[in-house]
């Protein structure tokens, strides 16, 4: 088995230009579409209500929340069978009955060789889906092993403190990237986990999670444009059909998808969200229209309510993949063809070029959590962003977060800091990746924010959970949430809005399933994996 240097893909789109938009005489009084440079303690419209430092063990992973339990993944992995997983390492359960004193109540325990890296909870349907994945080609080589590519699902409707695991869907050799947790609004229960993959096929496989105790597939979907196509690995990825993520229409019949080369496009789920009894959901692209502005696109979130928008980000390392000047975000009007077009950007000082090395950090958009007229942005060294979304074409800052360290973990990611010489980079369409002599930034805000009930849970790789309230522009939007997330959907805008929750009556059926222990189900595709991995080269994710 052969160890990836990165968890994330180390790919080539075109060229990698720091884009300029273009301001018209219409809107030269606009505000800047450049946000405030990242200082330590930057507070613009945020105040914090509460925090833990998870004991200062540095590499967490997102967050997920149901009612007074926070999840914190993790973002570590062990590099070999003989090494030890780390001390305070697995997913950290907090108790946020009171805002204002987070505490860790307990520890879902790591798992060897892999890391805990997506969370999505729901206190209605009450399960806690966990996704692990392997920094191994080919997993852990040992098809009797322990399962490290899966999805886990735990029962959280009695005891959110306490999860107890009803099932595991096993991937095998197929390591998953990412998960989109779509929840039915036409039939109770019924929830499904939009899962992503890199070099395999298909990039997308759906699994029904009604009955939490036996998840079975329901569906897969392949771009047929994939990584055996090309002459040089990573060498020349303009085409690659490498699905990164995806979000889901409210009523699951859009997919909008975020593939890192060949960009955004839409996809028709309505046989996802509405399968005919008995059948096998399918998808189709909307059309054959999509966005690839040359740069990768990493998430991609629709605008909130009925507005034809779709908010794009990218991703990049300080010293992995393309380097400086690392991600933007680009607002872009939705297409009859399932394309988009850009209207707009938004972006950092730190995303200049010219200042690229200067501060010894990443820099980077990352996940967005919309709200109708406001979108709440990590940035990794650039903290929590608060976008204005008013207008499409002009998106600027509302508000800004970047924590004021009063440690640093030892425990780092050393990718996201740049070489201490200055490199040309290792990829054709690389830009450089300057040396740099400052001392590596402490705080890295990564995970998709999650606000309840007016406040906003989000998760700093190095510092920890922090609980903040917005007080900026569109502060009305974000305090009358009841539940958002920029990856799970329906959203609750309001108190008022439907509970999609699970029957009681459902519930001493799956415990009578389980009743003998968890359920492993294991996934069509191993056999085929297999196969086509025994002669697999270097992946990185």
């Amino acid at each position: 088995m052969k160890l990836r240097d990165s968890l994330r893909p180390v790919l080539v789109a075109t060229a990698v230009v720091a884009a300029v938009i273009a301001v018209p005489a219409s809107a030269k009084n606009a505000p800047s579409n450049v946000g405030s440079a990242s200082v330590y303690g930057l507070d613009k419209h945020f105040k914090l209500v509460g925090h833990t430092d998870l004991q200062q063990r540095g590499m967490n992973s997102p967050i997920a929340v149901a009612g007074t339990c926070a999840y914190v993944g993790d973002r570590y992995y062990s590099g070999s069978t003989s090494e030890p997983v780390r001390p305070n390492g697995g997913i950290a359960i907090v108790n946020v009955s009171d805002p204002t004193r987070p505490r860790q109540v307990g520890t879902i325990p790591p798992v060897g060789l892999s890391t805990q890296r997506e969370l999505r909870a729901d206190a209605g349907l009450g399960i806690l889906v966990v996704e692990n994945y392997s920094p191994f080609i080919g997993g852990s080589g040992d098809p009797t092993g322990p399962s490290i590519n899966n999805l886990k699902i735990y029962d959280i409707h009695s005891d959110c403190a306490k999860p107890k695991l009803l099932s595991t869907y096993d991937f095998g050799e197929r390591a998953p990237h990412e998960f989109f947790l779509w929840k039915d609004p036409k039939h109770q229960g019924r929830a499904l986990a939009y899962v992503t993959f890199t070099i395999y096929s298909p990039d997308l496989m759906v699994i029904d999670l009604s009955n939490p105790a036996s998840p079975a597939l329901a569906g897969a979907y392949d771009l047929g444009v994939d990584q055996a196509q090309k002459t040089v690995d990573f060498a020349d990825e303009s085409g690659s059909g490498y699905l990164h993520s995806l979000a889901v229409s409210d009523d699951g019949t859009r997919a909008f998808m975020a593939t890192w080369d060949w960009g955004y496009y839409e996809l028709d789920t309505s046989l996802f969200a509405n399968p005919a009894p008995g059948g096998v959901g399918l998808a189709k692209p909307v059309g054959i229209g999509h966005f690839d502005d040359g740069h990768n696109v990493h998430s991609a979130v629709p605008f909130a309510g009925k507005r034809p928008y779709v908010f794009t980000t990218q991703e990049e390392y300080a010293n992995a993949g393309h380097g400086c000047p690392f991600g933007t975000v680009r607002l872009a009007k939705l297409g009859s063809d399932g394309g988009a077009t850009q209207v707009g950007e938004f972006k950092l000082p730190e995303n200049d070029p010219k200042k690229c090395g200067t501060k010894n950090g990443t820099f980077s958009s990352h996940n967005p959590t919309l709200f109708p007229h406001v979108a709440l942005m990590t940035w990794y060294a650039g903290g929590l962003r608060a976008v204005d979304l008013t207008d499409p074409a002009h998106p600027f800052e509302d508000g800004a977060y970047v924590p004021k360290p009063s440690f640093t973990p030892k425990l780092r990611d050393a990718r996201l800091f740049f070489p201490a010489k200055s490199t040309p980079g290792t990829l054709p369409t690389d830009t450089t990746k300057p040396g740099s002599s400052a001392p590596p930034w402490t705080g890295a805000m990564w995970s998709y924010p999650v606000v309840q009930n007016g406040l906003i849970y989000v998760v700093d790789i190095d510092l920890g959970l922090y609980i903040l309230r917005y007080t900026g522009p569109h502060a009305a939007e974000v305090r009358k949430a009841a539940f958002v997330e920029g990856n799970s959907s329906p959203s609750r805008y309001s108190a008022k809005a439907p509970i999609i929750a699970r029957p009681s009556a459902q519930w001493p059926a799956i415990a009578a399933e389980v009743a003998h222990g968890p359920r492993v189900l294991r996934s069509p595709y191993q056999l085929a994996d297999r196969k086509l991995l025994q002669h697999s080269g270097f992946l990185c994710m």
